[in-house]
């Protein structure tokens, strides 16, 4: 499908659930973090339908977020469900995001169904440091699980979130680590997503200053990569490594958006960064999916031609946080 503004919409990213086993600082609330109701959570039967509805309506994507994917019971039922897709050619990508922790576990499940690609959050590679950011996370096994996903044939994909004054010193090494060991890197700009304790502005570092960084010591040269993301790629030929950059604030990427999320409760979001929705639940217990198909195709020929994003509000999204509405 096409939007309004001639985009073609063919990558979805589907949470399937808003808890997480990491607590990262610019993620959630400290205190108090607001979770869905367990009984309002998409069943997985209702995750197939509208996975069923969106493969008809041209998605060639899927990109399984969270919260943290991995800690779903029936995870593992869904991803072989979108495989099988894969397999019959439904879907060109079967894609998850996730923080790490569970991907030992995993790692053999992930690749026998169909998944080539994960991308990893990882925000320091100092044990104390991520201990810090993610509130009590051990590094070392997000390595482990890195590790053992990387020697079952699967690419791996780097994520890590600028914060000023926590880990631009360590761009460098994350830079040659990612070099050394064959993964790529990308460099998010913080977003004002949820209402955190700190000011987004005071948390926010754009990915030009890293990007001098780099730079200045190891040299960037432009690349002709591409993702079906909104990473910007540089290539840095003494580590022979791709490095992304993705500007939500200093330099939005919308023009080019093919993305929609759709929440673990069943909402479904255009725009990250906007607050036009549609709840989907009352379109899914209908005996066929015209009325839900009717719904998506209005949402995607509707989406914003862009976001809105201000570092300099607290924040821009109050009520919704990355873990509710994927990563």
């Amino acid at each position: 499908m096409l939007d309004s503004f001639g985009r073609r919409i063919n990558y979805v990213r589907i949470s399937v659930t808003d808890r997480c086993d990491l607590r990262c600082k610019y993620c959630m609330p400290q205190t108090n973090p607001f979770f869905y109701k367990k009984k309002d959570i998409l069943t997985l039967t209702n995750l197939k339908k509208i996975s069923e509805a969106l493969i008809k309506l041209g998605i060639k994507k899927i990109r399984i977020t969270g919260g943290e994917p991995l800690i779903r019971k029936d995870i593992i039922e869904y991803i072989k469900f979108l495989g099988s897709k894969k397999i019959n050619n439904e879907i060109d990508e079967l894609l998850l995001t996730t923080n790490g922790t569970q991907l030992s576990q995993y790692s053999e499940s992930l690749f026998k169904y169909g998944v080539r690609r994960i991308n990893v959050s990882l925000d320091s590679l100092i044990s104390e440091k991520f201990n810090f950011i993610t509130n009590g996370g051990l590094l070392e096994k997000v390595l482990e699980g890195i590790f053992s996903i990387k020697k079952k044939g699967i690419e791996v994909k780097i994520n890590t979130v600028l914060i000023k004054n926590f880990n631009e010193d360590e761009i460098i090494n994350l830079v040659k680590w990612c070099g050394e060991h064959n993964f790529k890197l990308s460099f998010i700009e913080i977003m004002p997503i949820g209402d955190v304790p700190i000011s987004r502005n005071k948390q926010y570092l754009p990915v030009s200053n890293a990007k001098e960084i780099i730079n200045k010591e190891l040299k960037l040269e432009p690349s002709s990569l591409k993702s079906p993301g909104p990473s910007n790629y540089y290539y840095c030929k003494s580590l022979d490594t791709h490095i992304g950059f993705i500007s939500p604030i200093s330099n939005h990427f919308c023009r080019t958006c093919n993305r929609i999320r759709v929440t673990s409760n069943g909402i479904i979001y255009p725009c990250l960064g906007d607050n036009n929705s549609v709840d989907l639940n009352p379109f899914l217990n209908e005996q066929d999916d015209k009325k839900l198909i009717k719904i998506l195709q209005k949402l995607i020929y509707t989406k914003p031609e862009k976001h809105f994003f201000n570092i300099n509000e607290k924040s821009y999204i109050k009520k919704r946080y990355m873990n509710t509405t994927g990563g």
